[in-house]
């Protein structure tokens, strides 16, 4: 690469560089609420389940909050209430690794007392939990008391760490125990432990998570990949370009040669093209007289008699109309297909216009040509069309004599095929000779 080039490519790399910087510092924001509105289920759950347990849990919606009603009741020790919003499905849940900050807005009273609460957060894991079993799930857990903070309470997600008790009842390798927020089930707001018993209020009115799209650490692994990888491409780069031009010294005469074969193969594809009609592959006017010129060079005996016979789709203006210009052109290259697959290599097949053909019979005399032509009508009437078509030709059948003037015997045989047309199209139509 050139200087400039390396210059540029530097100035768009640092660019890159500061605008995701930039846009991760002070944008690239993701936040996820959970309140009376959103989408997550609630439910709650108390301690009847367990022996000895008789706490009673009431959900009731007050405005925008979220209250759950606990009756905590007496004489178990482990008495609890618990409100939960449901964030998944085991084992999918719900991904929350990627959020760093949590914010909570809630109140907590017992007989007109600020009280401690419990925040859980449940995970699956296949290694240790288990389908269909809530105590297999990996608690985190947190204890503070709402009154402490007015306003929302705002703290590390990390400082949610893997509950204790759990670790106690769930022996595991290290690497286990770790806080784990990728599949999330759900998140809970519980009263906290040994507690008084009687009525406890805790009111939601938000929780939220916030964090980035891209965190820090992954946005910079990616840039110094980015950058790593760009370099990487520029020095290939570099190396095979010095490659080539170590070879291109001694290659140059043969890529002259070849330069100068493809300049000759592009001349014959244009000349090509000046004699071909584009979408049929067959003659256009030009064509056609050239090849007759390089006819007659073999000889009269070789031409003559001659049969031109004209080729005209019918109510090709109807299938245009109806099916659109791209079917119509499906059954111009189709009829040209056919006909070249029908004839002899020496006849010759020119687009003469629209939906029209000419096909030049050479030593094919009148009553040869008409059972050419109507051999021609069968079988575009028995042909496979697009759009489930029904195509018809009609042909106008002329013969041309030596000493008779081209254009006269093409006139024949254009009268002859609009006879055909006249007739009832589908038809073969064979002009009066001439003399």
């Amino acid at each position: 690469m050139s200087n400039r080039a390396w210059r540029r490519l530097l100035m768009v790399l640092l660019a890159i560089t500061g605008i995701a910087l930039a846009w991760n510092r002070w944008g690239m924001d993701d936040r996820l609420v959970i309140d009376a509105d959103s989408r997550w289920p609630v439910l709650v759950t108390d301690d009847r389940d367990l022996e000895g347990g008789n706490s009673v849990a009431v959900l009731r919606r007050e405005g925008r909050q979220v209250v759950l009603d606990c009756h905590l009741g007496a004489g178990y020790q482990y008495r609890f209430c618990e409100l939960q919003f449901g964030l998944g499905e085991a084992p999918q849940g719900l991904d929350l690794s990627h959020y760093d900050t949590i914010e909570i807005v809630m109140s907590a009273r017992a007989a007109q007392a600020a009280v401690p609460v419990r925040v859980f957060i449940r995970s699956f894991h296949p290694r240790y939990s288990a389908l269909g079993d809530e105590g297999s799930l990996k608690v985190h857990e947190i204890t503070f008391t709402p009154a402490d903070y007015r306003g929302a309470l705002a703290f590390p997600l990390s400082q949610i760490g893997v509950a204790s008790w759990w670790v106690d009842e769930h022996p595991l390798p290290l690497e286990f125990i770790a806080q784990d927020l990728t599949h999330v089930v759900s998140l809970s707001v519980a009263t906290a432990g040994k507690v008084d018993a009687g009525l406890h209020t805790l009111a939601v009115e938000r929780i939220e998570l916030h964090g980035k799209w891209i965190s820090a650490g992954t946005l910079g692994l990616g840039l110094v990949g980015m950058w790593a990888a760009t370099m990487l491409v520029c020095l290939v780069i570099d190396s095979l370009a010095a490659r080539r031009h170590l070879r291109r010294s001694s290659a140059l005469q043969t890529s002259l040669r070849r330069l100068n074969a493809t300049l000759q193969s592009q001349a014959n594809d244009l000349a090509r093209q000046a004699r071909q009609d584009a979408l049929s592959g067959a003659l256009n006017r030009h064509g056609l007289t050239e090849a007759l010129i390089g006819q007659t060079r073999l000889g009269d005996a070789a031409l003559f008699p001659a049969a031109l016979v004209f080729i005209d789709i019918d109510h090709f203006k109807q299938i245009n109309d109806r099916h659109g210009h791209a079917v119509g052109d499906e059954v111009i290259r189709g009829l040209a297909e056919l006909v070249r697959a029908q004839v002899q290599r020496e006849d010759l097949l020119a687009r003469w216009g629209g939906e029209e053909f000419l096909l030049l019979c050479q030593a094919t005399p009148m009553a040869e040509a008409y059972g050419i032509a109507e051999r021609l009508r069968q079988a575009v009437a028995q042909a496979d069309w697009p759009a489930r078509l029904q195509v018809s030709c009609s042909f106008g059948v002329a013969e041309w004599s030596r000493g008779q003037d081209l254009d006269d015997a093409i006139r024949r045989a254009d009268e002859a095929m609009y006879q055909a047309k006249r007739q009832g199209r589908d038809r073969v139509v064979c002009a009066v000779p001439l003399g």
